[in-house]
């Protein structure tokens, strides 16, 4: 199993995301844990963004927001909950 490491943004986006929509909170957090064990595949679409440098994937939340994570050798950095195609 893989080893979870989050940014600021993630977090913060994490609270605001689930404040507005607590619904959706039981699903990312399934979603978290599948990434966990299985990166590249799974539960939510896994796609590879293939636009970025390095091994960023997103899994599919709702139709309009994705999870965005990047595998670093044995770490999922969880990086944003929306726009999937935001900049950094």
């Amino acid at each position: 199993m893989f080893q979870p490491e989050y940014t600021k943004r993630f977090d913060r986006e994490y609270k605001k995301f689930c404040s507005l929509n607590p619904k959706i909170t039981g699903k990312i957090d399934e979603l978290r844990v599948d990434i966990l064990k299985h990166p590249t595949e799974g539960l939510g679409q896994s796609e590879r963004l293939r636009h970025r440098k390095g091994n960023w994937w997103s899994r599919r939340i709702d139709h309009k927001n994705r999870l965005v994570y990047r595998i670093i050798g044995n770490t999922i950095r969880f990086e944003q909950y929306q726009g999937h195609y935001d900049d950094h």
